[in-house]
């Protein structure tokens, strides 16, 4: 992510003042038990509005899975975030996964190419100001 430090995304916010923060879906995939506390983390630091989590199941060979210690289920959160946080996010999420998850957890991210709606996208950038103009529209 580090080579789209600086570059401006394409389009042009309401106003014409800026252009809007491209919106990317994290994926993070953690231990059992552990998806309520990223989630919550997730949203209460990076303002993360809109965030599935589900028990994921792998599809590994069984002795495969009990070599590498992953018997067990994870927790799959899925959350969409603004772009320019994403190096910040990763960076916290890595610090997060050696504290609080023993070292295990993944988390990568996948672009977003379009949001229906000012409002959709107002609130899933968390944009308070887009959402003030949208109630006064």
């Amino acid at each position: 992510m580090a080579e789209n430090q600086g570059k401006k995304p394409a389009g042009s916010a309401k106003n014409g003042s800026s252009a809007p923060n491209r919106l990317v879906l994290l994926v993070t995939i953690v231990q059992k038990g552990k998806g309520t506390f990223f989630s919550d983390y997730l949203q209460q630091t990076f303002g993360a509005n809109l965030q599935l989590a589900i028990v994921g199941n792998g599809t590994a060979e069984a002795n495969l899975v009990e070599f590498l210690g992953l018997k067990d289920k994870r927790s799959v959160i899925f959350s969409v975030v603004r772009e320019d946080k994403v190096d910040m996010i990763l960076a916290a999420l890595e610090e997060r996964f050696h504290s609080v998850n023993r070292d295990t957890g993944v988390a990568f991210t996948v672009p977003l190419s379009s949001v229906i709606g000012i409002l959709s996208y107002a609130f899933l950038s968390n944009d308070q100001r887009m959402l003030k103009e949208g109630d006064n529209g």
